[in-house]
C-alpha cells in the first residue's frame, strides 16, 4: 500500500480514533458523574433528615425547658398547707437530664443553682474556680438564648439555658454534612466541565502539533525540491556546454547547416529546461512582465509542437499588462497544464485560455475538452506522485502549484472537472 496516496484516508482514520477516545472519555466521566450525583442525593436525604431531627429536637427542648421552669416555679411556691398532686412537677424536673440550666437573681448577680453542667474534675473541689466556670457558662447562655422569667414568692428570678449536648452534636453533624454536600456539588460541577477542558487542550495541542510538523515537513520538502532542482540543473548544464561547443564546430561546415539548425533548437530547449530547474532551486527573481505576451508566446510555441488536431483559443480581457512574475517559471506552468490537457484529450480537442482581472488579482482559466479528472484523485491531484495517466511521475502539477503559490504568492486550483465539460484549471496571480 502506498502510504502517501492513502494519507487523506489515514487522516480520517486518526480523526475517527480521536472522536472515539473523546466519546469514551466523556462517557466514563458522565458515568462517574452519575455515581457522584447518586451519592450527593443520598447525602441530601441525610441532610434533610438531620435538619428535621434538629428542628424537632430544638422544639422539644424549648417546650421541655418552659415546662421545667413552670414546674420549678410551682414547687418553690408551695406551702405546707397546699394540697394536691404535684408529682408532675417533680417528674418534669427529674426528666431534664440533658438541658444545662442556671438560675440567677433578677440582676444576674447571684447564681442560685444549676443543673446538667459538667464540672471538670480538677476544679470540682475548688469553690472559686468552680464559681468562675459556672459564670463563664452563664455568659455563654446569655449569648445563645433568652432567659425565662420565674417568680418565687414575689421575687423575680431568671432561668438561663442552652442546647443539650445531643442537640449540639446534631447541629454539628448537620453543618458537617452540609459542608460535604457543598464540596461534592463543587466537585461534580468541575467534573462535568472536565471532559470539555480536556478535549479543548487535546484539540489545541493537536492543532499546534499539526502546524509545527506541517511546517517542518514543508521546510524539508522545500530543501529536497531545491536540492534536486539544483543538482538536475548542474547535471544537465555540464553536457549541455559540451554539446554547444560541438555545435559551433559543426556550424563551420556549410554542409551541416540543415542539421545544425534543428540541433540548435533542441539545445535551446535544453537551455530552457536547465534554466527552469535552476530557478526553482533557489528563490526566483520576480519582474514586471507583460502577461498577455507570455500567454501568446506560450500558445505559439505549443501550437507548433502539439497535435494539429488540438485547437488553441485565447480570450484575454485585461488592462493590466505588467504583472510581477518570473517569465520562465510561469511559461513552465502553462505548458505543464496544457500538456496534461492534451494528454486528457488524446491529441484531439480544444484548449481555451481565458484571462480576466479584478481589483487586486489576475485570473487565468485553462480549459480542455477532455474526459475530466477521476473523482478519486481530484482532491489530491497536486500531490507529488499522484497522476491520472498510465505513465509519468506525477510531478508536473505539484511543481506548478509550488511555483504559483510559494514563489508568486498566488493560487492554483481545479475550477471544475467532469466528463461532459472537461477540466478547468485556474491560476490566480496578485497584481503588481
Amino acid at each position: 500500500m502506498n502510504f502517501y496516496k492513502q494519507k487523506q484516508k489515514w487522516k480520517y482514520v486518526l480523526f475517527l480514533v480521536a472522536i472515539i477516545i473523546s466519546a469514551l472519555s466523556i462517557y466514563l466521566i458522565d458515568d462517574l458523574d452519575k455515581e457522584l450525583e447518586k451519592s450527593i442525593n443520598s447525602l441530601s436525604q441525610s441532610i434533610e433528615t438531620l435538619k428535621q431531627n434538629e428542628v424537632t429536637l430544638k422544639n422539644e427542648e424549648s417546650s421541655n425547658i418552659k415546662n421545667f421552669a413552670k414546674a420549678y416555679q410551682t414547687l418553690n411556691n408551695m406551702t405546707l398547707d397546699d394540697e394536691g398532686d404535684y408529682s408532675w412537677a417533680i417528674d418534669l424536673i427529674q426528666q431534664n437530664k440533658t438541658i444545662p440550666v442556671i438560675r440567677v437573681d433578677d440582676e444576674c448577680y447571684d447564681i442560685l443553682d444549676w443543673k446538667n453542667i459538667e464540672i471538670p474534675k480538677d476544679i470540682d473541689e475548688d469553690y472559686d474556680k468552680k464559681d468562675q466556670y459556672i459564670r463563664a457558662e452563664l455568659e455563654t447562655m446569655k449569648k445563645v438564648g433568652d432567659s425565662i422569667l420565674i417568680d418565687i414568692w414575689g421575687v423575680k428570678q431568671k432561668l438561663y439555658y442552652k442546647n443539650s449536648a445531643i442537640l449540639d452534636q446534631t447541629k454539628k453533624m448537620h453543618g458537617f454534612t452540609l459542608e460535604k454536600q457543598q464540596l461534592a456539588d463543587k466537585i461534580l460541577k468541575k467534573m462535568r466541565w472536565y471532559p470539555y477542558y480536556q478535549l479543548s487542550f487535546i484539540f489545541l495541542f493537536a492543532i499546534l502539533s499539526y502546524f509545527i510538523f506541517n511546517a517542518a515537513k514543508r521546510s524539508e520538502q522545500n530543501q529536497v525540491w531545491a536540492g534536486m532542482a539544483k543538482e538536475t540543473a548542474h547535471q544537465i548544464g555540464t553536457p549541455l556546454s559540451s554539446l554547444m561547443a560541438w555545435l559551433e564546430l559543426l556550424k563551420q561546415n556549410p554542409e551541416n547547416e540543415s542539421m545544425t539548425v534543428e540541433m540548435d533548437k533542441d539545445l535551446k530547449r535544453l537551455e530552457t529546461i536547465t534554466e527552469r530547474f535552476s530557478k526553482i532551486g533557489s528563490k526566483p527573481k520576480l519582474n514586471d512582465e507583460n502577461i498577455t505576451e507570455i500567454i501568446e508566446n506560450s500558445v505559439s510555441y505549443m501550437e507548433k509542437r502539439f497535435s494539429k488536431n488540438i485547437q488553441f483559443i485565447q480570450n484575454i480581457s485585461i488592462e493590466s499588462r505588467k504583472v510581477k512574475l518570473n517569465r520562465v517559471l510561469l511559461i513552465w506552468v502553462i505548458e505543464n497544464i496544457c500538456k496534461n490537457a492534451a494528454d486528457a484529450m488524446k491529441g484531439d480537442g480544444k484548449i481555451t485560455i481565458n484571462c480576466t482581472e479584478n481589483d487586486d488579482k489576475i485570473q487565468m482559466y485553462i480549459s480542455d475538452t477532455g474526459t475530466g479528472i477521476d473523482k478519486s484523485i481530484i482532491k489530491s491531484i497536486f500531490m507529488p506522485g499522484i497522476t491520472s495517466k498510465n505513465r509519468g511521475w506525477g510531478l508536473g502539477l505539484s511543481l506548478s502549484k509550488r511555483i504559483i503559490e510559494d514563489y508568486h504568492k498566488g493560487k492554483l486550483f481545479v475550477q471544475n472537472s467532469n466528463e461532459e465539460d472537461g477540466t478547468t484549471f485556474c491560476i490566480s496571480l496578485p497584481k503588481s
